[in-house]
């Protein structure tokens, strides 16, 4: 084969995009360019050609990812795709390699994306960074634990309402969630327009807030189908409008059953259950983040303890990352540069991911077999100085 990669020109969207239908298992449609035009970057594509057919594509878009105490820039990557006749001959290593490498060159330190198989993307460095769960419950199984008397006021508002109103209550409800991406406003329009094809036979979404002392801490919208509620984003930026959005979800008239997607880990709805067991819960690794610029991704973020570690990361995708580094870190800011000292630690940059936002701890990974303990002690101390309050959580599906 004489395969060439890089960025597509405008004229060549549409079969791009056609190529990513394709790679996904889904016919091409044309209705769908328009909408996706919006969200795509043409200098942020990647295509592989073979002579003139697009056999291969990859995308990214420019955003802020919350860590623990800050943000930092991250590649937020989709559309990742190879043709089913040109499986297994190298193509998704040659565009992973190539787009890891612009992104370094864009100084952007993470990357984040949100893999359709859990078993492809850990080879490139990359590690599960966030866990979520999905949610079905009956509703007569809905009682809180605690009598609960909210202190605002629920109330329905348009789809017009959405752009004005949504944003700053998810800000609100994310600015110290490590792993929160803030939506672009294109994203929603797209949840204002609502367009039929994504309802897959459900209704439209309904839109609802809750308003305490004149301003909007919370909201939710969901479908309905077959009697059950569908919620597919419940953000709140206070227990009350927490407690007092469930209660609303669950309660809506005529519905038999809730079911919930992508919610935290650490969620509190299912402690407020007066029988839990009833909740059925199915917990999924959620966006996987790659580590671009190690010691910039290293020093972009706020530690629990104050301490110092050496960290020996082996990156072979990535060998501008593979060496020894020496963290030294705490609540007021962290360093991290190369170093030729032993390493305290040793671990791939893809497990080195998965501990950076707080989805597992290293202890964890040592017992999994997946990091050596070279300095007695090392363990502990880098799981107090990576600790975080809350779980690292990604409600913005991109």
């Amino acid at each position: 084969m004489d395969l060439n990669i890089r960025p597509i020109a405008e004229e060549e969207f549409a079969p791009w995009l056609s190529a990513v239908s394709v790679g996904f298992g889904e016919p091409p449609n044309e209705a769908h360019l328009g909408r996706y035009r919006k969200t795509i970057e043409l200098d942020r594509t990647h295509a592989v050609f073979d002579g003139g057919s697009i056999v291969g594509t990859a995308h990214s878009t420019a955003h802020e990812m919350t860590t623990p105490g800050g943000s930092l820039k991250t590649a937020c990557v989709d559309a990742v795709t190879v043709q089913p006749t040109h499986r297994r001959q190298g193509i998704m290593t040659m565009m992973m390699a190539r787009q890891l490498n612009d992104l370094h060159d864009r100084g952007e330190p993470l990357a984040a994306l949100w893999p359709s198989e859990s078993i492809i993307y850990g080879r490139f460095g990359y590690g599960p960074g966030s866990f979520h769960e999905n949610w079905s419950i009956e509703r007569q199984h809905t009682a809180y634990a605690q009598s609960f008397e909210r202190k605002g006021r629920t109330r329905f508002v348009s789809p017009e309402d959405v752009e004005a109103v949504y944003p700053e209550v998810y800000r609100r409800a994310t600015i110290d969630r490590s792993g929160a991406i803030q939506p672009p406003s294109v994203r929603w329009k797209g949840v204002a327009e609502d367009p039929e094809d994504r309802r897959r036979g459900a209704s439209a979404y309904f839109h609802v807030v809750y308003e305490q002392d004149g301003r909007v801490d919370g909201y939710v919208f969901y479908r309905t189908k077959d009697r059950a509620v569908q919620v597919h984003q419940l953000m709140a930026a206070t227990p009350d409008a927490h407690r007092a959005l469930w209660r609303f979800s669950l309660d809506i008239d005529l519905m038999t059953s809730s079911t919930a997607m992508a919610r935290p880990v650490d969620d509190p709805l299912p402690w407020m259950l007066a029988n839990p067991r009833k909740l059925k819960r199915e917990t999924a690794d959620a966006v996987w983040i790659r580590l671009v610029d190690l010691p910039a991704a290293l020093s972009g973020r706020r530690y629990a303890a104050d301490d110092s570690l050496v960290l020996g990361v082996s990156d072979a995708f990535c060998p501008w990352n593979d060496g020894a580094y020496e963290l030294e870190a705490g609540p007021a800011g962290a360093e991290c540069r190369p170093s030729k000292k032993s390493a305290d630690l040793v671990l791939s940059v893809a497990d080195l991911a998965a501990t950076y936002l707080g989805a597992v701890g290293f202890g964890t990974l040592a017992r999994a077999g997946k990091i050596e303990e070279r300095a007695p002690g090392a363990l502990d101390r880098a799981d107090s100085m990576f600790a975080t309050r809350t779980a690292p959580w990604c409600p913005y599906g991109f």
